[in-house]
């Protein structure tokens, strides 16, 4: 049951970490396309998701930190297992760098750093794409 249980929250918090990914980038796409900054509005909604999708990594680290012990006795599985963790130990590490940043451009009432954003943003999306191909295979 205590497996069942792991995998759910881990389910879920891939599903929020996804959508925050998805969501954050289509309306970080749409004004950057547009060529404007987010009014106030649409600035808080992004923190917030920044905020949940960070809160969902750090789900997912708990959670797989768990299940790799309960199931595998450890974080030995394969090699393909050891790039997933490692690119996973990269995105959060940018996740809490960006969610930090964020926070200080609201607190200072500044848009963030458009060139800080691009390259966290590209970056994170190659991580994921890593961390799921080598999921993929480590658990084949």
């Amino acid at each position: 049951m205590f497996i069942v249980l792991l995998k759910t929250f881990h389910y879920l918090a891939i599903l929020f970490a996804g959508g925050v990914l998805v969501g954050g980038g289509l309306i970080h796409a749409v004004f950057t396309r547009a060529n404007q900054v987010p009014d106030i509005n649409v600035s808080k909604v992004l923190k917030i998701l920044g905020y949940l999708g960070l809160g969902a990594l750090i789900i997912l680290w708990i959670t797989g930190i768990f299940l790799s012990n309960v199931i595998y006795g450890g974080f030995a599985i394969n090699t393909a297992f050891t790039i997933k963790i490692i690119a996973a130990a990269f995105l959060l590490i940018i996740s809490f760098i960006v969610n930090i940043h964020v926070y200080n451009s609201s607190k200072n009432q500044q848009p963030p750093n458009k060139s800080i954003m691009k390259m966290a943003t590209m970056t994170g999306r190659g991580l994921i794409l890593i961390v799921l191909v080598s999921a993929a295979i480590a658990f084949n």
